[in-house]
């Protein structure tokens, strides 16, 4: 049987989402054991992170616009190499410019080139199987979820938090450069057509007839989209607020649920152990409903992880026990998985994939607001209230928002 390079591509995204996305999902670990040794305060640190999710939202779309025109892999080589730098500069920071500055200019700058080139390549790969695919992907960040909080939490315990950081540069140079010479901009380049096709099929009309009511708009769409068009369209910026109020949830737990557990009273490795079982939940959500979205359409798949997510949150709200926060992490980390690869794969079936880096880069934006917000004011309302709750109130709230953005998005195509 013939093999479809493809596969190899999402072998090697998968390989790259357990590293970057593994080391990036752990920064809750680093939190207290930094703040321990500089006594700063939640917020302070809190605004690194912020600053920096926000810098990839604003370059986002024009490392997008620079992958669908040169090509992915000298992205994802830049990738390797911001993040590889920035993580042995902080292992030797100092002072709370330092981190502000490693993590802006560095990290900052190698996350966007790898948003702009890593996940938009892969629905040119696929469109039968593009929500499998995506979810498998994704899936990595998962694993990498798992295991990175564990091996960090290790490294801190047995060692300081500046050698972790210098185990997260040699593991994230070394396996993100790789994958970057795995990757290929589109299967037409290599004589290749989408899901290893032998002849052309009506692209992609598998997946939309259950997002787009009407076929001939559909294939406009399949065809591509520019940015100016897309601009124009009220569904975009529908899909802007969405995934806002997502990664608000998403970072706000992937940043506080540990320092929240340790506040319970939780030993820092067993609130380490909630990160991996986060991460183990997070893969399973995102190869489940990736793949049930293939069957049920995009936006009823992200119903469900959100309303899920949003019940959660409240619920957070009056856990005390060691089994609650294990469930708690759990079906979380199922919800927000859930709906993770269904972002790209729903900018796709819309807009189709000629400028799908840019189109999918400017939804990153959104993305990036929404996790500088959530990663801020969890540390800010604590500092003001100190507790978590109103943060975790609030971004129930705006999970609800989400869901109602979700079914008039719907509407509004129908």
């Amino acid at each position: 049987m013939h093999f479809y390079y493809g596969w190899a591509i999402v072998a090697a995204a998968f390989a790259e989402h357990i590293i970057a996305v593994g080391i990036s999902n752990s920064q809750g670990v680093f939190f207290k054991p930094i703040l321990t040794e500089f006594g700063w305060t939640r917020a302070m640190l809190s605004g690194v992170f912020s600053i920096t999710t926000l810098l990839v939202g604003v370059l986002a779309p024009f490392s997008g616009a620079l992958a669908d025109r040169y090509g992915p892999r000298r992205f994802i080589a830049l990738e390797a190499l911001f993040l590889a730098a920035g993580y042995a500069l902080l292992s030797q920071a100092s002072n709370l410019w330092q981190f502000y500055l490693f993590f802006i200019l560095f990290i900052g700058l190698g996350r966007s080139a790898g948003m702009g080139s890593i996940i938009p390549t892969i629905p040119r790969w696929f469109e039968a199987k593009r929500g499998l695919s995506q979810g498998i992907v994704q899936a990595g960040g998962g694993l990498g979820t798992v295991l990175l909080p564990l091996l960090v939490a290790f490294l801190i315990l047995n060692y300081n938090w500046r050698v972790a950081f210098v185990v997260a540069s040699v593991l994230v140079g070394t396996v993100v450069l790789i994958a970057a010479k795995v990757y290929r901009r589109r299967p037409q380049d290599m004589g290749l057509l989408p899901d290893g096709r032998t002849q052309v099929a009506d692209v992609g009309a598998q997946n939309l007839n259950h997002i787009q009511a009407n076929p001939k708009r559909s294939m406009s769409r399949v065809k591509g989209t520019s940015l100016r068009q897309a601009l124009r369209t009220r569904i975009l910026w529908q899909l802007f607020a969405i995934s806002l109020t997502a990664s608000f949830a998403h970072q706000l737990i992937t940043i506080h649920l540990v320092p929240h557990a340790t506040d319970k009273g939780f030993s820092p490795t067993i609130a380490a152990t909630f990160m991996s079982v986060l991460g183990a939940a997070n893969m399973l959500g995102k190869l489940t409903m990736g793949t049930v979205s293939d069957y049920i359409g995009r936006q009823k798949a992200m119903i469900i992880s959100f309303s899920l997510a949003a019940i959660l949150l409240l619920w957070l709200v009056v856990v005390q026990e060691l089994w609650a926060f294990y469930l708690f992490a759990a079906l979380f980390g199922f919800a927000y998985g859930g709906w993770m690869p269904l972002f790209p794969t729903l900018t796709a079936d819309l807009f189709g994939v000629s400028s799908l880096g840019v189109i999918y880069g400017t939804v990153g934006t959104s993305n990036a607001i929404g996790g500088a917000l959530g990663t801020f004011l969890g540390g800010y309302i604590f500092d003001v209230t100190q507790s978590y709750v109103y943060a975790f109130l609030l971004a129930m709230a705006l999970l609800v928002v989400g869901i109602y953005l979700l079914t008039s998005l719907r509407r509004a195509k129908e």
